[in-house]
């Protein structure tokens, strides 16, 4: 894929793109459409076209989160790998309420006890949510463990500035990622099926193999958004789902407790 293909139907602020990512674990195909309304109104940069990643212009410098805000992210940012699916499987992830774990469903897919790295501990769990079209997994320890403290929610702001909090081979670190838009993205879920939309992030912010997951905060420290995406060919921009998807797959285990799906091809 080279770039993007922006479609202009009616209204000038409707934008339809039509792209392909390389998931940070898995190809996807998705349509992007951006939001109406004031969140698309400050761009991170000078924007002239909705979501164009050659106009999302170069991620933030820096991310401005204090230091002790820093140390606490860092404190709930964990590392998740399980090998069920004949290759490695490696993402990030972070604690949510109730001493549970979210990440990308992509990452945990088809891997039934995933390897949980929490401040230097390697701590089994279990899949308890999985969302395919939300590309969103929960697990919970498979045995009783005191947890970091969980990250609280918020809600994502166009043209301001965050961190993504990733977990590599030396532990924790944020990324500086600016909030460009936020959109509604449609197409396909991660085993490729067609499926309804979910409320997405562009992000300006450089991400690898190994960030899917990540959480996604603002500069209050707040969860906006959940890494699953980035474009082809080195583009440093990145698409994360909204955390409104995430607070109804927890609402949902506590309901009924799901299992993950089967591997990802």
């Amino acid at each position: 894929m080279s770039g993007l293909r922006v479609a202009r139907q009616g209204a000038p602020r409707l934008a339809l793109i039509t792209l392909v990512v390389a998931t940070l674990g898995a190809a996807l195909t998705i349509i992007l459409v951006a939001v109406r309304g004031p969140v698309t109104d400050v761009p991170v940069q000078d924007l002239s076209a909705v979501g164009d990643p050659f106009e999302v212009g170069p991620p933030p410098g820096r991310h401005g989160l204090s230091d002790d805000l820093v140390a606490r992210l860092s404190g709930s940012t964990v590392g998740i790998r399980g090998l069920d699916c004949g290759r490695a499987q490696i993402g990030s992830g972070f604690v949510v309420v109730g001493g549970l774990v979210a990440t990308s469903a992509h990452v945990v897919a088809g891997i039934s006890a995933p390897v949980v790295t929490v401040d230097g501990d390697e701590v089994v769990t279990r899949v308890v949510g999985f969302d395919p079209v939300a590309d969103l997994a929960v697990l919970a320890p498979a045995q009783h463990r005191k947890m970091p403290l969980p990250l609280a929610m918020g809600e994502a702001v166009a043209g301001t500035v965050g961190a993504i909090l990733v977990y590599e081979a030396t532990g924790p670190r944020l990324v500086p990622a600016g909030i460009a838009r936020r959109i509604r993205a449609t197409g396909t879920d991660v085993y490729g099926r067609e499926a309804d939309g979910r409320d997405a992030l562009i992000l300006a912010a450089a991400v690898v193999g190994g960030h899917s997951g990540a959480a996604v905060v603002d500069g209050a420290g707040r969860v906006v958004g959940i890494t699953f995406s980035r474009t082809r060919g080195g583009s440093p921009v990145a698409y994360a789902v909204q955390s409104n998807a995430l607070q109804s797959l927890l609402e949902r285990v506590q309901l009924s407790p799901e299992q993950a799906g089967p591997c990802v091809e």
